[in-house]
């Protein structure tokens, strides 16, 4: 996994939850996946409250400061972020395209997510 200091992985877990956030609607699977990545990221249970209270202006700052090969990855986790539920939402992609163009992440949605997979969700 990408080497990310405590304040980063902070970001790419608020990131992901306003992902979450996006369509109004949460769906077990993104929780799943958002819990799955918390844990491969080392952010322990208790610190989960310090990302449902950081500023997703803030985090998007400190994303911007990541390397490229880090970039990429964070941008493959929102991807799968969007697509766990098997429905691609426009503000879900919204807030995909903000993050990449304002930390300058050249990827576009679907580079991330495998095309037989995203031809299979549905759009909302």
């Amino acid at each position: 996994m990408i080497n990310l200091n405590f304040q980063q992985k902070i970001a790419v877990l608020r990131i992901l939850l306003d992902i979450i956030n996006a369509d109004g609607r949460i769906d077990e699977r993104e929780i799943f996946y958002f819990n799955k990545i918390a844990k491969v990221l080392d952010v322990p249970e208790e610190s989960l409250k310090e990302v449902t209270e950081a500023n997703s202006l803030l985090c998007l700052l400190e994303l911007n400061d990541l390397t490229g090969e880090q970039k990429s990855k964070m941008a493959t986790m929102m991807g799968e972020q969007i697509i766990v539920d098997q429905d691609i939402n426009v503000n879900e992609v919204a807030i995909f395209d903000l993050v990449c163009s304002t930390c300058g992440i050249d990827i576009d949605l679907k580079d991330v997510v495998p095309h037989d997979v995203y031809g299979g969700c549905s759009f909302s």
